[in-house]
């Protein structure tokens, strides 16, 4: 009799996200996806490409050893502006390295949290004048609502964030605070009010996880005083990435929205969804038109792969942590990636399948010319599949060609995500379209991409 419980916690973990997209992998070799044709004579391409935007910033292979895990802490710095840097070592410079790891952890969770695509219009405008837009603009904005206390219960401290305050944040607050006006729009902006809410409320509710206070930085407590971290060995301690994202994915699952997404028998899990050409298998595996739900779900837990990431610069540096099993987190499935292989000619969308997205793009009056899904549509759900296997793909091939495979110069998979893919994926972007905008547009609530 198969275990439904051991089945769910299954589509929860970390493994899971190669796991369930395996089957994708197979289909591209083949050509023999359901909403797009592949060419993959075109990746050689890419990745020189990818390899063409890397060099930018890293010409050499000594400079490939400081391209930084991709995380949220760059983009808090973009422009050259040490933002956060100044911060630490201005405001924090009297904490020890604990409390500054706690704080971190505070603002990246929110900030994180924040970073669904912004949309083609919105802006947010700095005192100096500087102008950030999509996901460098969160950053800064959020990093500002920090600063001034918008998230802190702590009339002394503002560098804080408490459950308690997300919660009671009101709307007029959070548009203030991310400079949204009808001449500003921001895509999404109930769904991330929605979220900030939800975190409030979980944040408040696990007291185990984040303390009395409700703050996100007390995971670092909760790690210690559960003996999750081993004992510290020349200065550091070490922990088994799973076990982090346990605690993140079962801490922060009751935040994730419910309108529009998959139920798995009963359960709303998170950024898990169903493809179709997994079920046709499975229909086929179990001799039923109905198999079991898990059997056809593929996971991507975006959000929280972004969000661990981005931990991990914090409780490296700050923590003292030494992360192992970092190799089963996977490229990120969100519009950059997942265009660079559209916009390159990986990938390209199946005429009738352009044809729905474009009659839903003259529905909502959108960019005509862009198609347009919703997140459950197979179109996302399997391009969003593409865009794991086909990084996994490319990281071979741009370490190959950049002869660095199995050297200290060999990039990872975070890296290749930070120095060229998602930058590649942007810079392809703004040839193709003038607004920058992505290749497939998704109608989304802010929590997806």
């Amino acid at each position: 009799m198969v275990d439904i419980r051991e089945k769910l916690d299954a589509l929860y973990s970390i493994k899971s996200v190669r796991e369930t997209n395996a089957h994708t992998k197979n289909l591209l070799e083949r050509n023999e996806l359901t909403n797009f044709n592949v060419d993959k004579s075109k990746l050689d391409s890419t990745a020189e490409f990818v390899i063409q935007t890397i060099r930018e910033s890293f010409p050499t292979n000594e400079t490939l050893l400081s391209i930084p895990i991709h995380g949220r802490y760059q983009q808090f710095e973009s422009d050259g502006k040490e933002r956060l840097t100044n911060i630490i070592e201005t405001e924090f410079k009297n904490l020890n390295d604990l409390e500054i790891c706690k704080k971190l952890v505070d603002l990246f969770m929110v900030s994180v949290l924040l970073d669904a695509g912004a949309g083609n219009v919105w802006k947010y405008k700095e005192v100096d004048g500087t102008t950030q837009s999509r996901s460098e603009g969160l950053a800064v904005a959020s990093l500002h609502m920090f600063a001034d206390g918008l998230f802190s219960d702590d009339k002394k401290d503002p560098f804080v964030v408490n459950g308690s305050r997300l919660s009671s944040l009101t709307e007029k607050k959070l548009q203030d605070g991310l400079q949204v006006t009808s001449a500003n729009p921001i895509s999404g902006f109930e769904g991330r009010f929605e979220l900030l809410h939800k975190l409030g409320d979980t944040l408040s509710a696990n007291k185990a996880l984040f303390g009395t206070d409700g703050r996100p930085g007390n995971l670092i407590d909760y790690l210690l005083n559960n003996k999750l971290l081993e004992e510290p060995k020349d200065g550091k301690y070490k922990i088994d990435l799973q076990d982090l994202w346990l605690c993140l994915v079962k801490g922060l699952q009751p935040i994730w929205p419910t309108e529009g997404r998959v139920q798995i028998c009963g359960e709303y899990i998170g950024d898990v969804w169903f493809l179709q050409s997994r079920k046709k298998l499975a229909q086929q595996k179990f001799g039923t038109p109905n198999p079991p739900e898990w059997t056809y779900a593929v996971t991507f837990h975006k959000l929280l792969q972004w969000l661990t990431y981005s931990l991990m610069l914090p409780l490296k540096k700050y923590g003292h942590f030494e992360i192992t099993h970092c190799e089963y987190m996977t490229g990120l499935p969100e519009y950059r990636n997942g265009g660079l292989f559209v916009d390159s000619g990986v990938l390209t969308l199946k005429p009738e399948q352009k044809e729905k997205g474009l009659a839903l793009s003259v529905k909502l009056k959108t960019n005509v010319s862009i198609p347009t899904y919703v997140p459950d549509d197979d179109v996302i759900v399997e391009w969003r599949s593409c865009t794991i296997c086909l990084l996994d793909e490319l990281l071979v091939l741009v370490n190959h060609k950049l002869q660095i495979t199995g050297t200290k110069y060999e990039l990872t998979l975070p890296q290749l995500i930070e120095a060229g893919s998602w930058k590649s994926g942007r810079r392809i972007a703004k040839q193709f379209r003038k607004n920058g905008g992505p290749p497939i547009e998704l109608h989304a609530d802010g929590t997806v991409f």
